[in-house]
């Protein structure tokens, strides 16, 4: 019924009657010449009223290209300003401010760096801003123009301004800065008071996306918002450029004239209220009025002809050509009649088919485009449905060795391999969290069994996809095959897995290497210690230097291996102690000058006056930096046969609190050639191998220098002419010392003697090697110890439950029981025999070893060969805290390692 109701009102009201009606209520054959005139008054005031108000929205995009053009001129001008290029803090700032007060219309005014940056702004507020996110920023430093952004709300002020960028390059080319300037709109409010007061004139401007920026008067709508469904902005948002008539938000019909405004997407609308344009014409059609209906009755049937010939027909024929365009014809297009209305009309509508035909065309190469993409891609596109079930999946699906059909209409959790790898069960619980809370899936990695029979490794991406109504209808994305990177991963991790095996390997024969060699060192220099005190002659002393020499020589090279094996495996620790550089360079000095007294050298000590510039006391590691030292001096004595050696000192930088420490170590020895330093600090590396021959040596030595010295924070090098002399040069951080009086540690040699106890012990050593075990109770019993000698860890458990002992002194490596499980059984006894002190005779130095022999529960930890004094001290010092003599607690734990011979 409503339909039929709409039918019926379509045809009593429709466009011929309305033509009747209009005929014969305003024309009669008297008054045609003057109704005809007073219509087409009617036309040339409202066409004139539309150009005046598009000229003054002309006049509006005029005057904004002006602004724009000043503010550009601007830019320019400040950023050719020393001051402001060069973001002198402080001064930049206030400039900008002057400057800014003396362009009205311009907000603000900063300067960024090319990272975003604001070091120059006139307000406080700025310098807390980062441009990089900026889109005009980032044209601006991308295209080194003039860039202008779109409007923007002031967040603030809520007035919406423009935001100018302009890059600026320094002397040598690349983009030194962004100048950037904020203008708003007050140019356009001024124009509207000169323009629009009095008038009946209004202003509405908006943005690109319908968001209202401003109104002349202010209207109800709020500024800032979006006003997409007011038929203004619509309309305005329609075409680039044009007019038309509406009612505004008062209700009120306006004619409106739109123009873009240039360098921006905004729009600007000047209206004109239609009852104004119109006053004086309907005044004139009233008085009219009673005359045309005289004339209406003889006019009728003339309006109908001419109604139906020249509006109504030209109408149904364009009705049928919007019918054909419906049915998808898209090459139809009206006839452009001669009428002003009709032709407006005819030439709107083949604009829209225009328009239509080009989007229709855009979307179909945009398909096309799309699909040749597809085919080509090694990666694929997919899309599933809402039940994440494949409903497409591009052709480059088949470079796995799968196609389409394998996966239209299946799950991911159906295609997976049926045995799911435990790693991967992580990653499904992702996909299946990020499934369930529709969030983007980014570079999912999942295995298939394509139909060959192998496994692929496929990752995928992509986006949850909704309709117009917000209802979920699945997701889009890309995918590709990642097998190849997978395989080379596990690959990686394999062969991480080997090397880490064979470093382990290593450590594991360094360690009974340390064994093997340490212990029967014990008794070739213990048996010597003991046979100097025999009274020898003067030749067999000799003899014997010749052996000691030999001995601590081999004992050397073991330990420089064993240095290196440290470093490589990250075990080397580094102290912090307050000492004197002065002290350590002059020992070392020292030291070699009495080792070389048969030589003709002459030793020099440059320290560059530390001590008066209170840069000789520092805070680090002197004996990794004794030992560095001690390395290159012995290196320079070595190749330098007569001359000098020289050891420098200097501080780059003494007024910071890390000092760095340059040391020189020069010769007038052989030299280096050029070829031969590429490769001087590297391991088991020396000159030649001539070098090797006729000196010596394992080739270690630099390169523990080297990773000491990077250890400490420096670098290392040489510079040598052959036949003429080498520095050797490294740097170090040192800390400033933090007593008032350090002192350079001791790390001299221990004397040869054997110590003397001040108070006899009773002793239990356990050495499974005779000659060991003969040789340290000799030394103990020269000591003034009372020792109880066994062979194995079993025997020292019965003993200590026989006898009363002081002290156990125990070899880790021993039959039927090891000097371990010993100790854990002395611990496990009850008081006292548990709180015994312990002390581990070890020939493996590596530093895992020592920690756990101390976790075991010994209380000191000796490394053959054994420092006789040493053990000593170490005697004393744990019987006499066990029988309180100096306070110190029992089983502390405290670790004393022998560095004897290293």
């Amino acid at each position: 019924m409503p339909i039929k109701a709409d039918l019926i009102w379509g045809v009593l009201f429709g466009l011929r009657v309305r033509l009747v009606l209009l005929v014969a209520c305003g024309l009669i054959p008297l008054s045609i010449l003057v109704l005809t005139q007073l219509g087409r008054q009617r036309d040339d005031v409202l066409a004139e009223a539309h150009e005046g108000i598009r000229a003054v929205a002309r006049q509006a995009a005029v005057r904004q290209a002006e602004v724009l053009g000043q503010v550009r001129g601007l830019l320019e001008v400040l950023s050719a300003i020393p001051t402001l290029r060069e973001f002198q803090a402080g001064a930049c700032d206030e400039m900008l401010g002057q400057i800014r007060d003396h362009y009205p219309g311009v907000t603000s005014i900063w300067f960024a760096t090319p990272d975003g940056r604001v070091p120059c702004s006139d307000q406080p507020s700025g310098h807390n801003l980062s441009m990089a996110e900026r889109d005009y920023f980032q044209r601006a430093l991308a295209g080194g123009e003039f860039v202008v952004s779109d409007y923007l709300i002031g967040r603030v002020s809520r007035r919406p301004v423009l935001a100018t960028a302009l890059a600026f390059r320094g002397p040598d080319g690349p983009i030194a800065g962004i100048a950037m300037a904020a203008v708003d709109i007050d140019w356009l409010h001024r124009m509207a008071e000169r323009t629009v007061g009095g008038t009946g004139l209004s202003l509405v401007l908006i943005d690109g996306k319908g968001t209202l920026l401003a109104e002349v008067p202010p209207g109800p709508a709020p500024v800032g918002q979006p006003a997409g469904g007011n038929p203004l902005v619509a309309a305005m948002l329609g075409t680039a450029e044009g007019r038309f008539e509406t009612v505004d938000d008062s209700g009120v019909q306006r004619l409106y004239a739109h123009v873009p405004l240039p360098g921006t997407n905004a729009r600007l609308a000047v209206g004109l209220e239609r009852a104004t344009v119109l006053a004086r014409v309907d005044r004139q059609r009233v008085v009219s009025l009673v005359t045309l209906v005289l004339a209406t009755v003889a006019s009728l049937i003339a309006a109908i002809v001419a109604g139906e010939v020249l509006i109504v027909r030209r109408l149904d024929r364009l009705r049928e050509v919007a019918a054909r365009l419906g049915r998808g014809d898209l090459s139809v297009r009206a006839h452009v009649p001669p009428e002003a209305e009709l032709r407006e009309l005819a030439v709107a509508f083949n604009d829209m088919a225009d328009s239509i035909e080009r989007r229709e065309k855009s979307h179909r190469d945009s398909e096309a485009r799309f699909r040749d993409m597809a085919e080509v891609s090694s990666d694929w596109f997919w899309e599933t449905g809402p039940d994440n079930r494949f409903t497409y999946i591009s052709k480059g699906i088949a470079l796995t060795g799968a196609g389409p059909e394998m996966f239209i209409g299946a799950s991911r959790e159906e295609l997976r391999a049926a045995e799911v790898d435990p790693t991967e069960l992580p990653g499904w619980e992702t996909y299946a969290a990020d499934i369930a809370a529709r969030r983007p899936i980014r570079d999912f990695t999942y295995r298939i069994v394509a139909p060959d029979g192998s496994v692929r490794h496929l990752a995928s991406s992509g986006k949850p996809v909704f309709d117009d109504a917000g209802v979920f209808v699945g997701y889009r994305g890309v995918g590709r095959d990642v097998t190849g990177e997978v395989e080379a991963e596990l690959e990686m991790r394999r062969a991480r897995a080997a090397a880490e095996s064979a470093n382990l390997a290593k450590s594991q024969f360094l360690a009974i290497m340390s064994h093997e060699l340490r212990t029967p060192m014990t008794g070739v220099l213990g048996t010597m210690d003991l046979l100097a005190d025999t009274g020898l002659t003067d030749e067999q002393n000799q003899w014997l230097g010749i052996m000691r020499g030999s001995a601590e020589t081999l004992m050397t090279v073991l330990n420089d291996i064993l240095d290196f094996s440290k470093i490589e495996a990250g075990q080397l620790h580094f102290e912090e102690v307050d000492f004197k550089l002065s002290s350590v360079t002059h020992e070392v000095a020292s030291l070699f000058a009495r080792l070389t007294e048969g030589k003709r050298l002459e030793f020099a000590v440059v320290s560059d006056d530390l001590e008066r510039r209170n840069l000789d006391d520092v805070r680090g590691d002197p004996v990794r930096l004794r030992q560095v030292l001690w390395n290159l001096v012995g290196n320079a004595v070595k190749f330098t046969q007569h001359g000098r050696i020289g050891i420098r000192v200097t501080v780059a930088d003494p007024g910071a609190e890390v000092l760095r420490v340059m040391f020189e170590v020069s010769d007038t020895g052989i030299g280096i050639g050029e070829e031969q330093r590429e490769h001087l600090f590297e391991p088991f590396s020396q000159a030649d191998a001539s070098t090797t021959r006729r000196f010596g040596g394992t080739g270690l030595g630099l390169a523990i220098c080297k990773r000491l010295v990077e250890g400490m924070g420096g670098a290392i090098g040489v510079t040598s002419v052959p036949d003429v002399g080498s520095t050797f040069w490294f740097t170090v951080r040192l800390g400033r010392a933090t007593s008032r009086d350090p002192a350079s540690r001791d790390t001299a040699p221990p004397a040869e003697e054997v110590p003397v106890t001040a108070t006899p012990r009773r002793v239990l050593l356990a050495e499974d090697n005779d000659l060991n075990r003969l040789l340290v109770t000799t030394m103990l019993r020269r000591m003034g110890h009372d020792v109880m000698a066994v062979e194995n860890g079993l025997r020292v458990i019965e003993e200590i439950g026989r006898g009363v002992h002081d002290i156990v002194i125990m070899d880790l490596h021993m039959p039927m029981m090891t000097g371990e499980e010993a100790a854990l059984r002395v611990r496990a006894m009850e008081v006292p025999w548990r709180d015994l002190p312990l002390v581990a005779l070890t020939a493996d130095a590596m530093p895992p070893r020592s920690e756990r022999i101390q976790a075991i529960g010994f209380d000191a930890c000796l490394t053959k060969p054994v420092d006789w004094r040493q053990l000593g001290e170490i005697i004393a010092r744990l019987t006499s805290a066990r029988d309180g003599e100096d306070g110190a607690g029992q089983g502390s734990g405290a670790e004393v390692e022998s560095t004897a011979g290293w």
